[in-house]
């Protein structure tokens, strides 16, 4: 499990790279369907109890709705929030009980993972 904690005021990271929640790296592959695009699998770059950011070259605008489904979190509806090379980020469109549910699954999902053996490269 990598975390990235880029909420802490006491980090280095530009203002707009600080998260009310932490961020932590996930090996697996997300669904995203987006504008015509159905089911896409997307590598995931990080997650949290907001959003998740996956590598993809679909370039969606910022403001653009998605549904995001990612194996043993769930299945989202979603907004892009940002775009860059490669990779697009996006905010869960979720309410407080549901976001709970969410931490729950990915704490349980990345203790998986963290058990796991890792594959030979």
């Amino acid at each position: 499990m990598t975390l990235q904690d880029f909420g802490s005021t006491n980090t280095l990271w530009p203002r707009d790279e600080r998260r009310d929640l932490p961020r932590w790296t996930l090996r697996d592959e997300a669904n995203l369907t987006v504008f015509t695009h159905y089911g896409v699998s997307c590598p995931i770059q990080d997650v949290s109890g907001s959003g998740i950011a996956l590598w993809t070259d679909i370039k969606p605008s910022v403001g653009d709705e998605a549904i995001i489904h990612v194996h043993a979190l769930g299945r989202f509806r979603a907004q892009v929030t940002r775009v860059a090379d490669g990779r697009v980020a996006f905010q869960f469109m979720i309410d407080d009980e549901r976001q709970i549910i969410l931490i729950q699954r990915l704490e349980n999902r990345l203790r998986r993972q963290d058990s796991a053996p890792l594959a030979d490269t």
